[in-house]
């Protein structure tokens, strides 16, 4: 049998045979699988997510390898892809092929870009990419803070006059949410706008609507911000509970009168009663208006998340 890697399309037949490859590669503890593995299924099934033209299996020898996933955005003329091979496979041209068939279904989806998000610690793959032809373009920063109780007591941040906050409700919410988002981070490095079913997806695959707080004007009613956290219990070896802010967003008419702040900080104390010890996110390191709100409200850098980019037209 060849020891060439060959890469096909995903089928839904191969679904625990990817999901294990991705398990093995990132190391998800064993009491996390039932969850992620869910995850990961609705992922799949987002809107939009196509897997079955945009997921990859990499087999060699008549076993999975590895796998690939792209993300095609038309709207922004990009596609991002994500790959990865098990440990005991690499060095043999796998990862090259999984790539190469990233990019070709760019090309195929007629966008202009193909891009890779690669961690600071992994030097290895930043080689790998650099190599194949890709610069870096963006930084982002990766932040973490640790809430004490006491400093979430209380209105450290109090909403503005007129602004009230609840929680996200589904089945009612999604339009007002995907357009604030979609305003807020128009023109926003990768960036591609949402529809309210992409949104009623995202928040079918965490599971938990009421981490999503609503900021509105109060006579109105009108949807003018937001925070979208999360807790993640399964990822520190130490057990301790994580709460993630995965985004947060005001629309632009509102900028300027403390909403980001003080709804960032509802997000933090929603974190805190839900049991997370420290709370994470990620910030474009050309934001400087987010990263100085960030700074003030108490979070310092712990690593970097790097994008790399390549033109398909080099193909």
């Amino acid at each position: 049998m060849s020891d060439a890697a060959e890469i096909r399309n995903f089928t839904w037949d191969d679904f625990d045979a990817v999901f294990d490859t991705r398990a093995a590669m990132t190391g998800i503890r064993s009491e996390a699988v039932d969850v992620e593995r869910s995850h990961f299924r609705a992922r799949l099934e987002l809107p939009g997510a196509d897997p079955l033209d945009n997921v990859f299996v990499a087999e060699q020898s008549g076993a999975v390898a590895g796998c690939g996933i792209a993300a095609v955005e038309p709207a922004i003329g990009r596609a991002v892809g994500e790959f990865g091979v098990l440990e005991g496979k690499r060095g043999r041209g796998v990862g090259r092929a999984l790539l190469a068939r990233l990019e070709g279904r760019g090309a195929e989806a007629g966008v202009a870009v193909h891009q890779v998000n690669v961690h600071h610690t992994n030097g290895q793959l930043r080689s790998f990419v650099a190599r194949a032809g890709y610069e870096q373009i963006r930084t982002f920063n990766e932040l973490k803070y640790r809430p004490a109780p006491a400093y979430l007591e209380g209105d450290y941040r109090p909403l503005p006059a007129g602004v009230s906050l609840r929680p996200f409700v589904s089945g009612a919410d999604e339009a007002s949410l995907a357009s604030v988002q979609n305003a807020a981070f128009e023109g926003s490095f990768g960036f591609a706008p949402n529809t309210p079913e992409q949104i009623a997806g995202y928040v079918a695959m965490r599971g938990a609507p009421g981490d999503i707080l609503i900021a509105e004007d109060a006579t109105s009613g009108d949807v003018i911000g937001y925070v979208w956290t999360s807790v993640n219990e399964s990822e520190r070896e130490s057990g301790e509970t994580t709460g993630v802010i995965e985004m947060t967003g005001v629309r632009p008419d509102q900028r300027g009168r403390g909403v980001g702040s003080a709804v960032i900080t509802a997000g933090l104390r929603h974190l805190r009663e839900r049991g997370a010890g420290v709370i994470d996110l990620e910030v474009d390191g050309e934001n400087l208006s987010a990263r100085r709100i960030y700074k003030d409200l108490g979070f310092k850098k712990t690593g970097e998340q790097y994008w790399y980019e390549k033109s398909l037209g080099d193909r």
